[in-house]
């Protein structure tokens, strides 16, 4: 089974752009899902909600039919919290951070029936990860300041906080691999660092120092990007070392969203879709085209040859998730909960 996930716009309120990108983030061992299993092949769209409590979306794998509410409709008389941040995974859970009521909640992956919540030793929880029955979810604390950021770590069987770590910048998303937790050094446009969390030791051991406003990184080999609002960095895994790093045009200056797929490189900026092979260290002379339809992208992702977009248009009513082809053009649209940020491809 793979999980795929993209991290986009966050709303608290603020409406201030923020996003973060992992494709390939969780491969997860298949077991065998129970009889009674009706998400096991599909896409999850995480809603965030605004005024009201966020909500998780299923579209089933041949992106045919869409059903929305499913943590309400298997569990009445129940909700997520407010503004549904994001979700993670381990081989039979799924873990959904509402990051504006200070709440995790466990549900089986196969049927999202509530299997319990982790509900204290969090300060607007942001994302997580599992590592050796663990959960390592970033804290961004008081938005004003990054000194207080924290990782929770959190014991999976007893569903309670076992330590905080203050790293002492903005945290915000966060991945792992080959067992080291790397954490985004940056939020809401502040922070210039990605970070190589040891969870022997909980202990940050290794800094890779990026350009002011680092908004989302991907992990591909023994290279890490990070991506910028001007600027695509490349770093030694190992040394910590830029390697290289693609200045974008002046033109340029929003870029976010970065996505790996089948060899490529994708993001955007604004409504334009750019795309450049992972070996590529020049900018490409154009991009690949431009939404036409989309009127506020609140999340983005590539996944099969098919580009995903969840629009959130005015920030309250029910927005949209659309499917194009690589060359823009629209080959499928449903409409889901409020501010559609972030989708989860299960296969």
């Amino acid at each position: 089974m793979k999980i795929t996930k993209l991290f986009t716009l966050s709303l608290m309120g603020s409406f201030l752009l923020h996003s973060c990108s992992s494709d390939d983030n969780n491969d997860i061992v298949e077991p065998t899902p129970p009889e009674s299993a009706a998400y096991t092949n599909g896409v999850f769209v995480v809603n965030e909600g605004s005024q009201s409590t966020g909500t998780v979306s299923f579209l089933d794998a041949a992106s045919t039919s869409i059903e929305n509410n499913i943590f309400e409709t298997v569990n009445p008389e129940m909700d997520l919290g407010k503004f549904v941040q994001s979700m993670f995974f381990d081989e039979d859970n799924a873990y959904i951070i509402a990051n504006g009521s200070n709440l995790i909640t466990v549900v089986d992956r196969y049927t999202f029936e509530y299997k319990g919540q982790v509900d204290s030793g969090l300060n607007i929880p942001y994302y997580g990860v599992v590592y050796d029955g663990k959960a390592y979810v970033t804290n961004l604390a008081d938005f004003s300041t990054g000194t207080d950021d924290f990782i929770a770590v959190i014991d999976l069987t007893s569903l309670e906080v076992e330590e905080t770590v203050v790293v002492g910048t903005y945290l915000d998303f966060v991945d792992e691999e080959d067992g080291v937790i790397y954490v985004e050094g940056a939020s809401f446009g502040t922070g210039n660092a990605v970070h190589a969390f040891d969870p022997a030791t909980n202990s940050i051991t290794k800094t890779y120092t990026t350009v002011e406003g680092v908004n989302s990184f991907e992990i591909e080999g023994e290279q890490l990007f990070a991506l910028s609002s001007s600027q695509l960095q490349v770093f030694n895994l190992d040394s910590g070392e830029e390697t290289y790093h693609i200045d974008f045009p002046e033109e340029v200056n929003s870029a976010r969203n970065l996505v790996f797929e089948n060899d490529m490189i994708y993001f955007t900026s604004g409504l334009a879709v750019y795309g450049l092979a992972e070996t590529a260290t020049t900018f490409p002379e154009e991009s690949l085209f431009e939404f036409t339809d989309v009127i506020t992208l609140y999340a983005f992702d590539v996944e099969d040859g098919f580009i995903w977009t969840g629009d959130a248009k005015d920030y309250a009513s029910a927005g949209t998730v659309r499917i194009y082809n690589n060359s823009g053009e629209l080959e499928n649209e449903f409409e889901v909960g409020v501010n559609p940020n972030s989708f989860y491809f299960i296969d």
